[in-house]
């Protein structure tokens, strides 16, 4: 969010800041996406959460928040179905922290 503030404040309008999200959303996607099939699941890197998981997940929120077509990115997808069936994702879930929009 600091990010998009700082572009508000540079005068970038809100649809000229979600085209910009979603080029980089979409650029990291497709990196992360080639990689993870490269490696065993359901996380990132096999059977148990890694700090790739933490960083993946909110990156989905953002995609989703943004309406970022996930369709090509289904180990993206399945790494952020596992994470969310663990209790520590659910609490840490952005959408449930107090300053939430």
């Amino acid at each position: 969010m600091r990010v998009l503030n700082r572009l508000a404040e540079l005068g970038v309008d809100e649809p000229a800041r979600a085209v910009w999200l979603k080029h980089w959303i979409i650029r990291g996607f497709e990196t992360i996406e080639a990689r993870l099939a490269q490696l065993p699941g359901p996380f990132s890197i096999g059977d148990r959460p890694t700090l790739a998981d933490i960083c993946i997940v909110p990156q989905v929120f953002s995609a989703r928040r943004y309406g970022v077509d996930l369709a090509p990115y289904g180990r993206i997808l399945g790494v952020d179905a596992a994470a969310t069936k663990l209790d520590a994702f659910a609490i840490a879930a952005p959408g449930r922290q107090p300053d939430a929009e």
